[in-house]
Parts: C-alpha cells; sequence; structure tokens
C-alpha cells in the first residue's frame, strides 16, 4: 500500500514538474515572438516618421539643440550663432500624439506647447501646436524625404530645417532672413 502511495505521488510530481516546465518555455517563445514584432514595427516607424502614433496616454516631448558648427553647412553662414543643430529629432517626432508637449530651447527661449493636431495628407505628417494669444500656430511637416516647420515664439519666428546632412533651426532675427511665408501647397495639405 505504500508503494502504490509512493509511486502515485511521484507520478503525480512528475506531471506537474513537466507541466511546469512546458508552461515556461511556451512563454518563454511568446516573448521573444513579441519581441521580434516590436522590433520590426520600431524598425518600419523608424522608416516612416509619417505613421500615426497608437500610444493613448500624453507625453512630455524633448526636441535637444546644440550649437552647430561652420563645418556643419556646405554654403558659407554669417552668423553660426543664429543656428542651432537638432540631435533627437527622429525619436522626437516618431511617436507624437494630439496633446503631448513639445519642449524646446529655443536660443535661451524655452518654448512649450501642445500639440494640437497631426494629420496625414500626401504622405507627409504635419503637427500643429496651440497658438498663445497674438502668435501664429507653429507647426512641422514631416515627409519621407525632407521635413521643415516654423515655431512662433516670443514675438520671433524660427524656421527648422531638415536635409540630407541634417536638422537645424534658424532664429530669422539673428540670421537676418526673410521669413518665408508658406502656403497649402508648400507642404501638400489639402487632401486628394
Amino acid at each position: 500500500m505504500k508503494l502504490i502511495f509512493s509511486i502515485v505521488i511521484t507520478i503525480i510530481t512528475l506531471f506537474i514538474a513537466w507541466l511546469f516546465i512546458e508552461n515556461q518555455s511556451t512563454d518563454e517563445i511568446f516573448v521573444s515572438n513579441k519581441e521580434n514584432i516590436s522590433n520590426e514595427e520600431i524598425e518600419t516607424k523608424l522608416i516612416d516618421l509619417t505613421a500615426l502614433s497608437e500610444r493613448i496616454s500624453k507625453k512630455n516631448k524633448y526636441l535637444n539643440l546644440e550649437q552647430a558648427l561652420t563645418t556643419d553647412f556646405l554654403l558659407n553662414i554669417k552668423n553660426i550663432n543664429a543656428f542651432k543643430k537638432v540631435i533627437n529629432f527622429d525619436e522626437t517626432f516618431l511617436d507624437v500624439i494630439p496633446g503631448d508637449i513639445l519642449n524646446i530651447n529655443l536660443f535661451g527661449n524655452n518654448f512649450q506647447e501642445e500639440i494640437k493636431s497631426i494629420e496625414i495628407t500626401n504622405e507627409n505628417k504635419i503637427i500643429t501646436t496651440f497658438a498663445k494669444d497674438n502668435e501664429n500656430e507653429s507647426f512641422f511637416v514631416i515627409g519621407k524625404e525632407v521635413a521643415f516647420g516654423k515655431l512662433h515664439f516670443a514675438e520671433k519666428v524660427y524656421l527648422l530645417k531638415k536635409d540630407s546632412s541634417m536638422t537645424y533651426v534658424v532664429d530669422t532675427s539673428q540670421a537676418e532672413l526673410d521669413i518665408p511665408q508658406f502656403s497649402e501647397e508648400d507642404y501638400s495639405i489639402k487632401k486628394k
């Protein structure tokens, strides 16, 4: 009787141990597949900055700038202090939703605005922020090849431009530039 009881207990213990080991290996396979999907999705989003986010919680987004050097540009720049390189453009605008707060240290001024809308038209993502009193909306147009934007802050206008070599922000008052007037055709906001 003791022998039968010991055999039954041993069989039950082995069966439970087998189930436990089998369950852990299935969880590991599931986790690794989930990680592979996540990496593939991230790579796809990095390639296509015009994708809309599925995230619903709002975040603070920080666009980091550093002083540009004359060697960064192919052309001669008269006042290099009017130019700042953007370090993390792709990461900042990769995953944005309306309501996110965009933070930029613009030449000593803290630009902090809520993103009002994100719209995709003609393979461009158009991001606008809420405007303060007596200021126009700031906007960014992000496409597969180029990106540009116009920031209105403290009665000054800052331009953002991304080209093949880098992304940078220009203080138009220091660079003595004419401020371009963008129309709907310039950033393909018209719907087809």
